[in-house]
């Protein structure tokens, strides 16, 4: 059975379409959260059947019986359910939404946010589908789509014309993907051929903001421990303030500071800085 949220070889595909990509945002395999003869369950056994008629028509009759009452893990598992069963992206991409704000805390939020960031992939809004992509990887950092989501940074990334944001993430995703997951990794490799010729060093960054005042507060404050820091101001196409340490180190150099930081309790990865592109910030 395929893994909720897993992508397939078609779906990784550099070549995969808009209308494919929707394919798979209302049609993917679901979590079986809830007992046994629920009608979620219900809902989910005609819907794996290709059933949608029959799937939409016990999930409505579940919103009016039991979705107001429903524990909150349920009732995410039910919006999350309304977006597979959507007539539409946009339709689906509401459901997810829901499931991201008020059921943050399900199992099913940071799936979610993998669906969102594809969903706006594939519309050509690069720059939203960062931002539910570097959510997830924020707000979900132990999630098992984390390297999945750190592809689709890739590539919306250098859609963007971001050459050290994909860059960045494709290298991060090769040490992140799991040993047996040779086809997400050679996907990394592929990605990561154009950056060859890209004059790099590193740098490692802390954490990533939305608000200057907290990136520049947590700079202030390793400043204070000693540590090179500064902060990547947001852009248009990268709404996040980040705080990073050093500038231009070797990979060794770097992944000392990362060894240092780590044991003073901070949670420091590698970060492959363009020369060019930072100079004069």
């Amino acid at each position: 059975m395929q893994k909720r949220g897993s992508l397939s070889p078609r779906q990784l595909s550099s070549g995969l379409s808009a209308a494919g990509l929707l394919v798979y945002l209302l049609g993917a395999a679901l979590p079986a959260t809830s007992q046994v003869g629920s009608m979620l369950d219900q809902v989910e056994r005609l819907a794996d059947r290709g059933e949608s008629r029959e799937a939409r028509q016990v999930l409505a009759r579940w919103e009016r019986e039991a979705g107001g009452s429903a524990a909150p893990e349920e009732q995410a598992r039910g919006w999350y359910l309304a977006g597979r069963l959507a007539g539409d992206g946009a339709a689906a991409e509401l459901h997810y939404l829901r499931v991201v704000i008020e059921g943050s805390g399900s199992a099913y939020a940071d799936d979610a946010l993998l669906r969102l960031g594809q969903y706006k992939h594939a519309r050509g809004d690069f720059a939203k589908a960062i931002e539910h992509l570097g959510r997830l990887r924020r707000d979900y950092p132990t999630s098992e789509h984390g390297p999945a989501a750190l592809l689709w940074i890739t590539r919306a990334a250098r859609s963007l014309g971001d050459a050290e944001r994909a860059c960045s993430a494709a290298e991060q995703g090769l040490r992140e993907v799991a040993p047996n997951d040779t086809l997400l990794a050679r996907y990394f490799r592929e990605e990561r051929v154009s950056c060859r010729e890209v004059d790099r060093a590193y740098t490692v960054q802390v954490a990533a903001f939305k608000e200057e005042l907290a990136a520049q507060r947590l700079a202030r404050a390793l400043l204070s421990e000693g540590y090179d820091a500064w902060v990547l101001s947001a852009s248009p196409n990268d709404p996040l303030y980040r705080v990073r340490v050093g500038r231009g180190l070797t990979e060794a150099e770097a992944q000392v500071l990362i060894d240092r930081m780590a044991r003073a309790g901070h949670s420091p990865f590698l970060v492959s800085q363009t020369l060019r592109y930072d100079e004069g910030r």
